[in-house]
């Protein structure tokens, strides 16, 4: 998965400036949400979208869920009309949406993420997770319980009948995850990141694996970089709906739902939609906004490929296509 992860860093050079500017007036050391939502698997749809909105502390979780359930209060498949409220939120100086396109006929891109590759890095890690247990004496029980989440997950792999397409998801969630947490870490140096998820079946295979895998994928992000490493910071903090059984963070997820939605809809190179909510949302948020991304992976012949897209006016130093519409 490190080298898709290179190839989605080369693919978002300017998605990193596009950060950089947005979230210029916000100060290092601050705490971050990250929440995502997926499209994925419907068959009527051009490809899956994996989305993922990044924001800064700004307000108390209450006030937050309290305005976006005045004025989103269904999600993305609930609503005929989006309200002008909710999507100028989304082009407001507190929020950044990261968002990854996967072509629906590569199922998952699974002519490059095979069962054998996802073995061969499922053995890799164990390694990485060896290596870092011996290093850090305070530590040797969640590495040892890693290390059993990735033994489950060879057995799977090795099995008659594994759930390949499911595990793929998790990979793909995971190396997204860790993008989208590594660029708030190199851009911001922040105190905490908190990835809340919706439901997915993704992250309750082999006890939520995917949050630890997204985790160690970015610990090795950051060791690549370079230079000291504070193990205090950032706090990772992961949550879903009713993991604390209380909390269901149904409208934080609402904001990724609305993007995920659209873009699993999208239809290039004609820019088609099949419902007329999606390119009111579409315009706002993609063509006329400057804070949200999307990459596009595929994998046609068995060599992952990624690029980002854009348009209306292209991102700054962006030497990409654009699309007109």
């Amino acid at each position: 998965m490190l080298e898709l992860i290179s190839l989605l860093e080369t693919s978002g050079q300017t998605v990193r400036s596009d950060f950089q500017r947005w979230f210029e007036e916000i100060p290092v050391a601050a705490n971050w949400t990250v929440a995502s939502d997926y499209s994925v698997g419907n068959k009527n749809k051009k490809s899956d979208a994996f989305s993922f909105v990044i924001m800064p502390k700004h307000d108390t979780d209450q006030n937050i869920a309290s305005w976006i359930a005045a004025f989103a209060p269904k999600d993305i498949k609930g609503t005929r009309t989006p309200s002008e409220e909710f999507l100028d939120y989304y082009c407001s100086p507190v929020t950044f949406s990261y968002n990854f396109l996967v072509e629906k006929d590569s199922n998952y891109l699974r002519t490059a993420i095979t069962t054998d590759a996802m073995s061969s890095i499922a053995k890799g890690l164990r390694e990485v997770v060896a290596d870092w247990k011996s290093a850090e004496p305070g530590n040797e029980q969640y590495y040892t319980d890693l290390d059993e989440k990735f033994q489950l997950l060879e057995r799977e792999l090795s099995s008659k009948n594994p759930s390949t397409a499911l595990l793929r998801r998790v990979f793909l969630v995971a190396s997204f995850a860790a993008v989208v947490i590594h660029l708030i870490h190199e851009e911001k140096s922040p105190l905490s990141i908190r990835w809340i998820n919706d439901r997915d079946a993704m992250f309750d295979r082999h006890d939520g694996l995917a949050f630890d895998l997204a985790w160690l994928l970015f610990q090795i992000m950051r060791r690549r970089s370079g230079g000291p490493i504070d193990v205090l910071r950032p706090q990772l903090i992961f949550a879903c709906p009713l993991m604390d059984g209380t909390t269901k963070h149904d409208e934080f997820v609402r904001l990724p739902d609305y993007l995920a939605g659209t873009l699993a809809d999208l239809r290039l190179p004609n820019v088609m939609f099949s419902h007329p909510k999606f390119p009111t949302i579409f315009n706002k948020l993609f063509v006329d906004a400057l804070n949200n991304a999307i990459v596009e992976i595929v994998a046609p012949t068995g060599r992952i490929t990624s690029r980002r897209l854009a348009f209306g006016n292209p991102p700054k130093g962006a030497s990409t296509m654009r699309y007109q519409e």
